[in-house]
């Protein structure tokens, strides 16, 4: 009995053998036809995203999915491919030279900045000793010096802020001593003088800004670019290629064209642009600095007889012959709105106002009516709106003084209105300035500033 036992013990122990081999066989076969067929699986992944790719498509932005690696650790698969290396050589080189203008033209911007710095700092030192803290006379040539170098100080870029405040306490030092104002709000040589105050109604804010001029030939009007259409400037940048002081915006204008006032008249520098009859709505300024509003029918050579060399037109007249003009007809309105206008108390002797709106800064804005009560209280003989909304822009010094609406910048426009200091050359013929002419005065001989 125990030799059967023992037997059959052993075949048991053989069975049990064979049968663990014959799993464990089974497992790694398993196993391996598993690896084999994930392995497969990821080269056809491989292929169908690098052909994904190759084709054009756009790179997929969304997370890969996570692979389990033979140490069981979970990793996420890099990109196939950098997005750069999709770019063709044409696409590089382009934006390569893209790059080359962007820092030839950073250079450029550098160098005028340095030179100018260079040309204020020569001319304030001929008027101004540091050492002894002295001043040099006022004599129309050195009124001219100053005026150009404050021209000039104002075309600085922002960057050089700190530079143009070193340059403003000189000018300060300069105007105390000729017995001039001349700051943020202030502009004063014996040839022009500018002043700007904010007024705030407690429902709109607007800018009033007083100019007394030597010559009626400091009244100017540019196209903008210099063509009769595109391209449209901001006025900070026309206003500062002809060294203007003070500017604002003129005419409306066409979006598609850049050409202002389109299908009006239009007159600038006594050269006609546009030859048809005025609509009752052209405003005229004269070569005396006188203005007025053409009269219906009124031709572009009646109008230069009378000695008009510039025009505008947007609308309405608001005061004529020192009475409230009546506003009607495509004028008609009760909102309230961001404003441009200009002012006359007699030739020599001018307002700008800009009336902010449109909620900016909670100012509402300004009726036709408020606004040419405005001009009446300051006394005007003359008062017309120019272009309005979006496009109102007063720069005075190279800085735009009111808000803007227009997406937070200057909106293009096709001409703007202007004053200039005189004796620059730069608008025509230089004006002769003698040392005993002053300003164009009132009948009374006083200034209306003091």
């Amino acid at each position: 009995m125990k030799k059967r036992y023992g037997k059959g013990v052993f075949v048991l122990l053989i069975a049990a053998l064979v049968s663990a081999g014959g799993i464990g066989a089974a497992c790694f076969f398993t196993q391996q036809a598993g690896e084999k067929k994930l392995q497969k699986e990821e080269t056809e992944m491989l292929k169908a995203e690098s052909g994904y790719l190759e084709s054009g498509a756009p790179e997929k932005t969304g997370p890969y999915p996570e692979e389990q690696s033979k140490s069981g650790k979970k990793e996420k698969r890099e990109n196939l491919q950098n997005p750069q290396d999709t770019e063709t050589a044409g696409e590089k080189e382009q934006k390569a030279e893209e790059e080359r203008k962007k820092k030839e033209e950073e250079k450029k911007q550098r160098e005028e900045a340095e030179l100018r710095v260079k040309n204020v700092g020569e001319m304030l030192a001929k008027l101004y000793d540091p050492d002894s803290d002295s001043v040099a006379m006022n004599t129309s040539k050195n009124s001219k010096i100053f005026q150009d170098a404050q021209t000039e100080m104002w075309k600085l870029p922002l960057s050089y802020d700190r530079k143009r405040q070193e340059f403003q306490k000189i000018v300060d030092r300069i105007s105390d001593e000729w017995d001039y104002i001349n700051d943020d709000l202030h502009y004063e040589t014996e040839t022009l003088k500018i002043s700007v105050q904010e007024k705030d109604t407690g429902y709109t804010k607007y800018w009033v800004c007083h100019v007394e001029t030597f010559s009626p030939r400091q009244l100017c009007s540019a196209l903008c670019g210099g063509t009769y259409g595109n391209p449209r400037k901001p006025v900070s940048e026309e206003l500062a290629a002809h060294n203007g002081v003070i500017g604002v915006n003129g005419s409306g204008f066409s979006y598609g064209t850049g050409i202002p006032a389109p299908g009006k008249t239009m007159i600038k520098n006594g050269k006609i642009y546009n030859d048809v009859y005025s609509n009752g709505n052209i405003f005229c300024v004269t070569q005396d600095g006188g203005m007025f509003t053409a009269a219906a029918g009124m031709t572009a050579e009646d109008m230069l007889n009378r000695g008009v060399k510039d025009t505008y037109c947007f609308g309405p007249t608001l005061v004529e012959n020192g009475k409230a003009s009546e506003i009607s007809g495509q004028f008609t309105q009760t909102a309230r709105y961001q404003r441009t206008a200009v002012g006359m108390v007699h030739p020599g002797e001018y307002y700008l106002v800009a009336v902010d709106g449109k909620g900016a800064g909670g100012s509402e804005g300004m009726t036709y009516q408020e606004l040419q009560q405005v001009f009446l209280d300051l006394g005007c003989e003359y008062a017309y709106h120019l272009d309005g909304g979006g496009s109102t822009t007063l720069v005075f010094k190279g800085r735009v003084l009111n808000m803007l609406t227009d997406g937070g910048k200057e909106r293009p426009c096709g001409d703007i209105l202007y004053f200039i200091d005189v004796g620059n050359g730069a608008e025509g013929e230089e004006i002769v300035i003698h040392e005993d002419e002053a300003m164009i005065r009132p009948s009374s001989g006083e200034s209306s500033l003091k």
